[in-house]
């Protein structure tokens, strides 16, 4: 694996995503208490799986910045 940024993802890559963040919430489904910042961890993730499963990301994606974060 490359460390260089790239500013777009692969069909791939999208979907080795996908499968990490099933994977991982799939562990957190296991586990009785989550700590608050796991919680929001899951719901964060959750959000994240739903849009990947849109069929715009088939093909990969074009990486951006939010435009509020662009002038931290």
């Amino acid at each position: 694996m490359s460390d260089e940024p790239t500013s777009r993802l692969s069909s791939e890559q999208v979907l080795a995503l996908k499968f990490a963040a099933h994977r991982q919430l799939t562990r957190w489904s296991n586990k009785r208490d989550l700590s608050p910042h796991q919680h929001a961890q899951r719901t964060a993730l959750t959000r994240a799986v739903r849009i990947l499963q849109d069929h715009a990301f088939a093909d990969g994606c074009e990486l951006r910045v939010p435009s509020d974060e662009r002038e931290r």
